[in-house]
């Protein structure tokens, strides 16, 4: 059966419509798959799995629960793609936390005896430590962030 279709001037057959649809489908995938190759990372506020919505690739959730960073060589802590590290808390330690010191000055109870034997108040202190502060609990370690779906290319 031939189809009533004119491409280009040209009558075609409905077999010849099918492949010329099928070759240019093909095409047009084949330079839209070339837009997001295997490695790629597409970031998106839909959680639909990019494989559904592109109709094309193996996608897997990316960097869940993580912020991403470029990379720097400089810096070891970024100088290497897929690198992970940082903490959602951190418990201070002793070194970590600023140099300082608890100490209170009271004055003194007692009273001394001047010449020609006047009781005058002492103005001597003494110091004393207060009691340890804190729990030594983590404490919030999260930069400004905002929640969105990463997915990876990874076929």
């Amino acid at each position: 059966m031939t189809l009533p279709v004119v491409v280009t001037g040209q009558m075609m057959s409905a077999a010849n419509w099918n492949a010329w649809v099928v070759d240019n489908m093909n095409y047009l995938l084949g330079k839209v798959d070339a837009l997001f190759p295997v490695g790629s990372i597409l970031i998106s506020v839909s959680p639909t799995n990019p494989g559904t919505s592109l109709g094309f690739g193996t996608w897997a959730a990316f960097g869940t629960g993580r912020t991403l960073v470029g990379i720097d060589t400089g810096q070891t802590e970024f100088d290497v793609v897929e690198e992970t590290g940082g903490a959602k808390t951190h418990t201070l330690s002793t070194a970590e936390m600023p140099a300082h010191t608890h100490n209170v000055s009271l004055p003194n109870s007692s009273s001394s005896v001047a010449a020609g034997g006047t009781s005058v108040p002492s103005m001597a202190t003494s110091s004393y430590a207060t009691s340890s502060a804190g729990s030594g609990g983590a404490h919030n370690n999260l930069q400004p962030y905002i929640v969105v779906y990463m997915w990876k290319r990874t076929a």
